[in-house]
């Protein structure tokens, strides 16, 4: 039962902090959000664990282990939720995260490949009740566009420009989705393995998911680092609203939601994996675009239309199928 609330926990802090992440869009790039909440992650565990006195305990695990640990912030954090975020900026929150909480599909066909898991034949229903959704899911974001360019513009070439670059951008973004489902699957099944292996050393429970994290932040920090300052040299000579000096309530915004999202977000997700296991985290996760559905509303002001929120709750019908 402790699992499942702290897998509650992970997705309400999840869902909320990506909510005021979006709000910062503006002026801030999803390299440079992720750089952010993982700096701010980076420094919270490590003083948890220097509070605990459990810091050097990292140094006693094995090396295999650590390479293990980098391995799924690199899969979990740094390709999923960077391609996230890059997702949430084109289709928004609950849009995205319908898309990007696909990733226990994944999980599955992984554990067909490398752990011969047997075929089950309804993960053809599955595969198609996804399918659907997503078709659904971008037709409507297209469609919503469209008739808002519609209005904006006289119905010239220049509208039917307009609508085209916003198929392809609206791809992209379901592209990115995918992709953070793919590297939210790889990094879980990781973490479920590399905590409960930490906890088998050291016998820490709770604070082996600390532990962890003081190893694998630090990795992802210094990898998102080198990508915003090459991102900052490509765009030095364009002029791009997240190259410009960012404003105060940035700031604000960008710590809390990092704070709410990593600080304690992190740890429940963790903890979560390693008490519930993988697969009780990813069924749990799937319910995030409910979550997301009000709180985007009330801050963000994004709405979803009704075609659109049926994809949403047939992408969920499809991955609840396969871990039911």
């Amino acid at each position: 039962m402790i699992g499942e609330i702290l897998a509650i926990l992970a997705v309400i802090t999840f869902v909320g902090s990506n909510v005021l992440f979006r709000k910062t869009e503006k002026e801030a790039s999803p390299i440079f959000i992720n750089f952010v909440r993982t700096a701010i992650g980076t420094i919270t565990f490590i003083i948890a664990s220097l509070f605990l006195g459990i810091f050097l305990l990292i140094f006693s695990l094995p090396w295999d282990l650590w390479i293990i640990l980098f391995m799924s912030f690199l899969f979990g954090q740094v390709l999923g939720d960077t391609a996230y975020f890059y997702a949430q900026k084109t289709l928004g929150t609950t849009i995205a995260l319908a898309i990007s909480m696909t990733f226990p599909l994944f999980t599955f066909i992984l554990s067909l490949i490398f752990l011969n898991r047997s075929f089950e034949i309804y993960m053809i229903s599955s595969l198609l009740l996804i399918g659907i959704g997503i078709t659904i899911i971008g037709n409507s974001k297209i469609k919503s566009n469209c008739s808002v360019s519609i209005k904006n513009r006289e119905k010239s070439e220049e509208t039917n420009n307009s609508s085209n670059f916003s198929s392809s951008t609206i791809f992209k973004g379901i592209l990115y989705g995918l992709l953070a489902s793919i590297g939210w699957a790889i990094g879980l099944v990781i973490i479920d393995y590399a905590t409960n292996r930490i906890d088998s050393i050291l016998n820490l429970q709770g604070n082996s998911s600390i532990i962890g994290n003081v190893i694998r932040f630090p990795f992802a920090l210094s990898l998102l680092a080198i990508m915003v300052f090459r991102e900052k040299f490509i765009y030095a000579k364009k002029i791009m609203s997240f190259t410009r000096r960012r404003s105060k309530e940035t700031w604000l915004l960008l710590t809390i939601a990092s704070i709410i999202g990593t600080s304690f977000g992190a740890y429940f997700y963790t903890e979560a994996a390693r008490i519930a296991g993988a697969n009780i985290m990813s069924l749990l996760a799937t319910s995030s675009p409910l979550f997301a559905l009000p709180l985007t509303y009330l801050i963000n002001k994004e709405k979803i239309t009704k075609f659109g929120f049926l994809g949403v709750i047939l992408t969920i019908l499809g991955v609840i199928l396969i871990l039911v």
